[in-house]
């Protein structure tokens, strides 16, 4: 059994990176430097046929491919990481709860407790300040770039957390019905777009270009946003299309997994 899993998740991580390695080609550019592309899709589709700690160890070697691959380097590689591990984190803590091992009520508190210290990271940081270094100090960028990665390091720890509870063996066939899944895309989503704002503008922004954070704000809203044009609001386009992002490949995989009966067909047995 282990062998098979192991397999499995060594052909949707090799599927995933090559979506990687296509995704100039076949993705969509959103005008401020992110694109909406499918590399995701097999790690979600792991989640939903073999559970969580399989799409994990996906994750981690994607990750790991497009610090060594991509352009974007290890920025790239830590965004999308963040970025995607909501999407399989909430829903898995959601499943855990309702199996009993942790109760709803702990998972819910996890949850709300997770989202409250992200909107507030949001509204404290992001949103009114737009730039820390007056707060820092203006030669200590490196505080800057931490701050941006507070939301990373929140959404490791919660994932690290997972592991403690989530049993190799277990699939997530409760996903199979839209109502256990409608919520929780929701609560993902939420949690996604507002960790990715903070990094943006706070971590990868700033490092990516070489600039402060009210420099990066200033390029987002002079960019032609796709669906926006210029002068959008910079942190509705990065919700927005983190948004867009999250439900095109969780919906595809879902897809997979359940209407095309992938989960029933490759799922281990229990």
């Amino acid at each position: 059994m282990k062998t098979y899993r192991l397999v499995a998740a060594s052909l949707l991580a090799a599927l995933a990176i090559a979506l990687q390695l296509t995704n100039e080609f076949i993705g969509i550019k959103t005008g401020f430097g992110m694109t909406v592309d499918l590399v995701a899709v097999p790690i979600l589709l792991a989640f939903f046929i073999f559970g969580f700690k399989t799409a994990l160890d996906v994750i981690i070697v994607l990750t790991l491919a497009i610090a060594l691959t991509a352009s974007t380097g290890y920025i790239g590689a830590i965004m999308k990481f963040a970025a995607t591990l909501p999407m399989i984190a909430i829903p898995a803590l959601y499943a855990i709860s309702l199996k009993g091992k942790i109760g709803w009520q702990r998972a819910g508190a996890i949850i709300l407790l997770g989202t409250l210290v992200l909107t507030a990271l949001f509204a404290l940081l992001a949103y009114p300040t737009a730039n820390l270094a007056p707060v820092l100090g203006q030669s200590n960028v490196w505080g800057v770039y931490l701050v941006g990665l507070l939301p990373v390091a929140l959404i490791a720890l919660t994932a690290y957390f997972l592991r403690w509870f989530v049993q190799g063996k277990e699939t997530m066939e409760m996903f199979s019905k839209p109502h256990h899944v409608l919520a929780v895309l929701a609560l993902a989503l939420v949690v996604r777009g507002i960790a990715m704002v903070i990094a943006n503008l706070y971590f990868a922004g700033p490092l990516f270009f070489k600039i402060p954070p009210h420099e990066f704000i200033a390029f987002i809203e002079s960019q032609n946003i796709l669906f926006f044009g210029k002068g959008t609001a910079w942190y509705a386009a990065i919700f927005f299309w983190n948004a867009v992002q999250g439900i095109v490949e969780f919906a595809i995989a879902w897809m997979i997994a359940f209407k095309l009966g992938f989960a029933g067909k490759y799922a281990p047995a229990e």
